[in-house]
């Protein structure tokens, strides 16, 4: 966006809090911006609008609308644009500022198509899309301006594709427990929240995160498995483990991504069972599980894992394999309920001079045949009964 539009974002903003902070209701209808604009509302008919401003634009019975250039302005309704009905949207070149939701795409066959557009809030999200409803956004600036509110919420079923977009929120960057796929974007955000029934692709992207990715349980008890696949993507976590999950069943593919986190966990699992495939990629940090919780390991195609696993012992089953070229190197004494190698001389295992204990009663290990073997760098690989 151009210097001067963004001084324009920023007036209007500064503009809407001081009215909202300063003036009652019925001095701000009495305004001259308040009286600057209308609501727009559209059902059943193909529209084309441009260089519009508005307070609302409502859409209903299969409307189809393209705005360009438009300006939306919301400190009134419960939405600035509200999309619905089997009705199509699409907005280019715009600006929308609520201090409600900005966006709302509902039921089925409703799209709503964004690009190159600017979109803030004051609610508890900024974009919302569910109910079967598709959304699209390119080149978006997405910014929750409250204290807590999150910036996109995708559920019911409904699907999201963001390309070359901007997030920022001190909430969620996206909660969602439907199809959520980011391509080349940012987000700023204090978590991604994923919800069982959630199919999320984040490619080539970047996340600056306090709390990381949680995979979290869906009250809904038909939908039971998260899949989240990383590609090329930068995740960094400020505070607590990357990856969370709680209450879930989930599959994680972490492929050619950087993991950068400051505390020490990776990976927390509660009353939880997970695949996680690093594929391509390095991971630095503890892997924490309580006794309630499955997980399955895979380390493959040059990957590294730098850390502990469950060395408080405490879970149902931790399964690694190490396939060949990748390692883990051992940070303090691990616990496994079962291993395997593609390399029988255990080169994939570097030490550090601490102890893998293993499940000697899992046949996943009968190739160990309860022995102690010692392992490269003085360590040693243990039966623990």
């Amino acid at each position: 966006m151009r210097k001067t539009n963004a001084l324009k974002l920023i007036i209007i903003i500064l503009i809407m809090s001081a009215v909202l902070v300063s003036c009652t209701e019925e001095e701000y209808r009495a305004s001259r911006l308040y009286r600057s604009l209308t609501s727009y509302e559209q059902k059943s008919e193909t529209v084309t609008l441009k260089n519009k401003k508005y307070n609302k634009i409502d859409l209903s019975k299969k409307a189809v609308l393209e705005l360009s250039n438009g300006m939306i302005y919301n400190v009134d309704f419960n939405e600035a644009v509200n999309v619905k009905e089997a009705s199509t949207a699409s907005i280019l070149s715009s600006e929308i500022i609520s201090k409600t939701l900005a966006l709302k795409v509902a039921d089925k066959d409703t799209v709503m198509n964004v690009i190159s557009t600017d979109i803030a809030s004051y609610g508890d999200y900024v974009i919302s899309v569910t109910d079967n409803a598709v959304f699209t956004g390119s080149g978006l600036k997405v910014n929750n301006l409250g204290e807590t509110g999150a910036a996109i919420k995708v559920s019911s079923g409904a699907s999201m594709v963001l390309n070359k977009s901007n997030v920022k929120a001190k909430g969620a960057g996206v909660e969602s427990d439907s199809l959520v796929s980011i391509s080349s974007s940012e987000m700023t955000v204090e978590s991604l929240k994923f919800y069982e029934g959630a199919t999320v692709t984040l490619d080539d992207s970047r996340f600056y995160t306090n709390r990381g990715i949680m995979l979290l349980d869906n009250a809904n008890e038909n939908l039971i498995h998260i899949s989240l696949n990383l590609k090329k993507a930068k995740l960094t976590v400020a505070d607590g483990a990357m990856f969370s999950m709680i209450d879930t069943k989930a599959s994680v593919k972490i492929e050619d991504t950087t993991l950068d986190r400051s505390l020490s966990n990776i990976l927390l699992l509660k009353n939880s069972e997970a695949t996680v495939t690093l594929c391509k990629s390095n991971a630095e940090g503890g892997i924490m599980t309580d006794d309630s919780s499955s997980l399955n390991l895979l380390i493959k195609n040059g990957s590294a894992f730098k850390g502990y696993i469950n060395k408080g012992n405490r879970t149902k089953t931790v399964t690694v394999q190490i396939e060949e070229k990748s390692v883990w190197e051992v940070t303090s004494d691990s616990y496994v309920r079962g291993l395997i190698l593609k390399d029988a001389n255990f080169e994939n295992i570097k030490s550090n001079g601490f102890t893998v204990y293993y499940d000697s009663m899992n046949s996943t290990n009968a190739w160990l045949n309860k022995e102690t073997i010692n392992l490269p760098d003085g360590g040693r690989l243990v039966p623990f009964r």
